[in-house]
């Protein structure tokens, strides 16, 4: 369905977690519930993009830092799923994020761990780690949080290691990592409409507000940028000053946790294939839908995700 693609796919995943996810009927505060049905899936931004490229058949590299003990159980799920691995144990247990749902609403709700802190001298060999990784036109992901124990800086510190190499870079985080990430010139950047409101001032759907920040990243480097919009779709700003629109199918969503992961995931395998904006910009919709579309998170078909593509409106704006 796909051509093949020109390299594999690095998917940096600095602070990945244990996911678990439980349902209970009806979800009460202060009583005793047992859960109707429970899952458990290597977890975190980092590790959603890396299971969602793999599904749509990418050569997948997850890289970051791994607590003992349920790092390993991390390890060995994620080579199920055909995933290479490079990563740095530190001491500590990786974190374990909580997904509650509640079967009588579909409200779910997420507790999080801070996960295990990264000290110094871990934080610097990683960096060598990082610069193994980076290679000519290589893409590389950097999603979510950073773990305790590095500074805001250091996703720019990896951005300037790539940007060095050659490398093409989609960061996907926020707050202060993300402000300071931008300082280092990754190729795209996915700011939700919060993030992009709080930088602006205005509604991503103002064309010269958009136009307006754009024009700003393009002094630092960046080449594209995207304003996610939920189930609305996204809006998308190139360096050349192309703005375009996309708009996923009307789907019964049955859990959206990860759908932005699963776009970053289409996103970047569309353009290691050497697609157009336009045709990432489908395939990335797309996967995200997919991903809304299943109870699982980061699990996308690449069957799911091409029946939505089709169906995935794609148009200048």
């Amino acid at each position: 369905m796909y051509p093949e693609l020109r390299s594999s796919i690095v998917c940096g995943a600095l602070n990945p977690a244990v996911d678990k996810r439980l349902h209970v009927p009806k979800l009460s505060i202060g009583s005793v519930q047992r859960a109707t049905m429970q899952e458990s899936t290597p977890g975190g931004k980092g590790l959603n993009v890396s299971r969602a490229a793999a599904s749509l058949g990418a050569q997948v590299t997850a890289t970051g830092f791994l607590g003992r003990d349920n790092g390993e159980w991390i390890q060995t799920s994620l080579y199920e799923s055909r995933i290479e691995q490079d990563w740095l144990y530190v001491q500590g247990l990786t974190r374990m994020c909580l997904n509650l749902i509640d079967d009588s609403s579909g409200i779910s709700t997420e507790i999080l761990e801070s996960g295990p802190v990264v000290k110094e001298e871990e934080a610097q060999e990683f960096f060598g780690r990082w610069e193994a990784l980076s290679t000519p036109d290589e893409w590389m992901t950097l999603s979510g949080s950073l773990p305790k124990g590095l500074d805001d800086s250091y996703y720019a510190e990896l951005i300037a290691i790539s940007r060095s190499k050659g490398a093409n870079i989609v960061l996907d985080t926020s707050g202060a990592a993300l402000i300071q990430g931008i300082e280092a010139g990754p190729h795209t950047i996915k700011p939700n409409e919060e993030e992009f409101r709080q930088w602006t001032g205005a509604d991503p759907r103002n064309r010269a507000a958009v136009q307006q920040l754009m024009s700003e990243l393009v002094l630092k480097g960046v080449k594209v940028l995207i304003v996610s919009l939920g189930k609305e779709g996204c809006i998308a700003a190139t360096a050349e000053g192309e703005l375009w629109r996309a708009v996923p199918p009307a789907i019964n969503a049955v859990n959206a946790v990860g759908s932005g992961d699963c776009f970053v995931a289409g996103w970047t395998v569309a353009n290691a294939r050497g697609f157009t904006v336009a045709q990432s910009l489908r395939l990335a919709t797309a996967a995200g839908a997919a991903n809304a579309m299943s109870s699982s998170t980061g699990m996308i078909s690449m069957a799911d995700t091409a029946k939505l593509s089709v169906l995935t409106q794609v148009e200048r704006w």
